[in-house]
């Protein structure tokens, strides 16, 4: 409660920078589209896109994933787009391009935007019980100021393009006499993906200060430079995506889903999975032992005793929300223990 009434001070000549350098990079994208196509292109329009991709371009329409209570449809969403770049080279400019706007618009309504309150300052509303994993969740005020200040990126360069997005946490400033800090539980999830698994190689590594994923990186690309960041301070593309891959692969992910959110062929995804669990048995044996228990009493439980009951129909999506809430609940009981 404090803190939602403190607010933070922002930085405006900061944020007006930002603004304005993102709606250049808007307009040379418009610009870009006109160039190409011979015309102006709405990329928030589903009509304009479905026309241009289904009918201009003649491709087999994509049908969005069917949801609850949403049918499957003709979708040109970022997931369709990555399919028809994948099967069509030629696009990926002009699909990097609008993907590129999308991503730019969100940052400016999202971030760079965001409603500050009558006395300049960024406050938010935080909500004690607004996830099931027992942390803080965070949102607009009940003046329609602020937002979510847990989610803050830092930008940076993307490995594909020129894009570079601000870090808009540089907006963020402590008031005279306050100093910001940063503090983080390392490797919080992936510990007790480990000890639930009781997987001996990564404890050894754990307890000998060592970074698991780093390790097994290094192994998997036969690669023993890579470490967690390039010498010029950003972050190794290698450890990234393999961190993201292990993340996923800890939580159910398939190969096909893993494949289409880190850029990689279904292929390399089930080959790299494989190769994994060959390495790291015990999670392979962890994961069937849970489903086999969320199947059979509908519960699960963390290490502090708390419990999360299913009523819906058991399918494999119930189960990665399953496995993911036991890592995130008990880290979360922790923290709040903290």
């Amino acid at each position: 409660l404090q803190a939602m009434q403190r607010g933070v001070r922002i930085d405006k000549e900061e944020r007006k920078w930002m603004d304005k350098k993102m709606e250049t990079e808007l307009a040379k994208r418009k610009d870009y589209f006109k160039f190409v196509l011979g015309h102006d292109l709405n990329v928030n329009s589903a009509p304009q896109m479905q026309k241009l991709f289904y009918t201009d371009f003649g491709l087999k329409p994509i049908m969005s994933r069917a949801k609850k209570g949403e049918a499957p449809h003709v979708t040109c969403n970022d997931e369709a787009l990555g399919t028809i770049a994948l099967k069509n080279p030629l696009l990926r400019p002009l699909i990097r391009a609008i993907q590129e706007y999308r991503t730019i618009r969100v940052f400016l309504s999202t971030f760079i935007r965001m409603p500050l309150d009558i006395d300049d300052r960024m406050r938010t509303s935080y909500n004690i019980c607004g996830t099931e994993t027992y942390r803080l969740a965070s949102s607009e005020n009940a003046f329609e100021s602020g937002g979510n200040l847990q989610n803050v990126p830092k930008g940076g360069e993307d490995d594909e393009s020129d894009l570079v997005l601000p870090n808009m946490r540089t907006i963020f400033v402590p008031d005279p006499g306050f100093t910001f800090f940063d503090t983080d539980l390392s490797k919080a999830d992936l510990r007790v993906v480990i000890w639930e698994s009781d997987e001996g190689e990564m404890k050894a590594m754990l307890n000998e200060g060592r970074d698991p994923y780093i390790e097994t990186a290094r192994e998997f690309y036969n690669d023993p430079t890579i470490t967690k960041r390039l010498p010029n301070g950003q972050d190794n593309p290698k450890y990234k995506i393999f961190k993201s891959f292990a993340h996923g692969t800890h939580y159910l992910g398939t190969a096909v889903g893993l494949s289409q959110r880190l850029g990689l062929t279904v292929h390399q995804a089930e080959r790299t999975q494989k190769w994994y669990f060959g390495k790291y048995p015990k999670i392979k044996e962890w994961q069937l032992r849970f489903c086999e228990e969320v199947k059979r009493t509908r519960k699960v439980r963390n290490a502090f005793g708390y419990q999360r009951i299913y009523f819906d129909r058991i399918s494999e999506s119930t189960c990665r929300e399953a496995i993911a809430w036991l890592p995130q609940s008990t880290v979360a009981c922790v923290i709040n223990r903290v």
